[in-house]
């Protein structure tokens, strides 16, 4: 060992000193003020984004089931307007179950049909109840009606309320498979200003809401989990 190196304090050995550059205040606030400023931009346009409407024009209609009253009387108008041949009511359980204080996520037929669809236009796409993916189980039912009519390839357009659209695009997708044309219509929640959705505790449940759920569907969702392979079930 050299006498320097014997001289030099054993901290050295482990610890050396560098310069590092570090922001100033003034960058600090700049940075704060930039990722202020994008987060509300997102936050203005997340709704929208959400409340995606992209129809394909198909020959059928699938209406949740879950929805209020407003949403079943726009089903009906599109259902005059557009020349579907098929309103397909996607929901948990069929109508001939219903019972006082069922959920009117249960009886999409009997709303369908109070709106102005008449009941021959109207199939029922309906299975077991289901408490999880509640939205993909949906799609599966129609899946499997669409299989009963031996229709192999077909454009349908999921009719939903606002924010809930791109998810429910997304899930109908996944189940129907690449043979199969899924189109979304978004029907507008008169409740809250989807533009300004923080302004409500409505608009701040939905759109935060749908936003965590759609990205858990995004990225954690996988239909190979409930038996589906790859290209639908």
């Amino acid at each position: 060992m050299s006498a320097a190196a014997a001289r030099r304090p054993l901290r050295d050995f482990f610890v050396r000193r560098r310069e590092v550059w570090q922001l100033t205040w003034r960058a600090r606030l700049l940075l704060l003020v930039f990722i202020v400023a994008i987060g509300i931009a997102l936050a203005r346009s997340v709704g929208g984004f959400l409340a995606v409407n992209e129809p394909v024009n198909g020959e059928y209609l699938a209406v949740e089931g879950w929805m209020p009253a407003f949403a079943y009387r726009r089903a009906a108008e599109l259902y005059r307007s557009r020349g579907y041949l098929k309103v397909i009511a996607v929901g948990a359980v069929p109508d001939s179950e219903v019972s006082n204080g069922t959920p009117r996520e249960f009886a999409a037929v009997g709303s369908l049909v109070a709106a102005g669809i008449p009941e021959s236009a109207i199939v029922q796409a309906m299975g077991g109840q289901v408490h999880q993916d509640r939205t993909f189980h949906s799609a599966l039912n129609v899946r499997k009606w669409l299989r009963s009519e031996g229709i192999e390839s077909a454009r349908i357009d999921v009719l939903t309320l606002g924010a809930h659209a791109r998810r429910s695009r997304l899930m109908f997708a996944a189940a129907l498979g690449p043979q199969v044309q899924v189109g979304v219509i978004a029907v507008p929640d008169p409740r809250f200003d989807l533009a300004h959705w923080w302004r409500t505790s409505e608009g701040v449940r939905s759109v935060i809401g749908e936003t965590i759920a759609y990205v858990y569907a995004r990225l954690f969702f996988d239909p190979t989990d409930l038996g589906c392979p790859q290209g639908g079930c």
